[in-house]
């Protein structure tokens, strides 16, 4: 597989080999799609929220949440009565 890179990217690699950090160019750019891939999964999969950060967002005002829940589920049923999407 080719790929081409722009010329301040072919110096930056070609450093890095200088350097001893990698051996040759396509060890570079395979770590560089690696970390990618890395990130993209860490941005993809967030940490689950913990009980202190839901109590932020949502509050604790329980009668407040089933307020707003209890007119989602209205505005549901009623799209669902008319036969469209809410």
């Amino acid at each position: 597989m080719g790929y081409a890179l722009a010329k301040e990217q072919q110096s930056y690699v070609s450093r890095l080999v200088k350097a001893g950090r990698f051996n040759n160019q396509s060890e570079a750019v395979r770590e560089a799609i690696r970390r990618m891939q890395a990130q993209e999964m860490e941005y993809l999969t967030p940490p689950p929220l913990t009980t202190a950060q839901v109590k932020l967002i949502y509050g604790g005002d329980s009668r407040q949440e089933s307020a707003v829940a209890g007119a989602a589920f209205q505005a549901f049923r009623a799209a669902a009565r008319r036969g469209s999407k809410p």
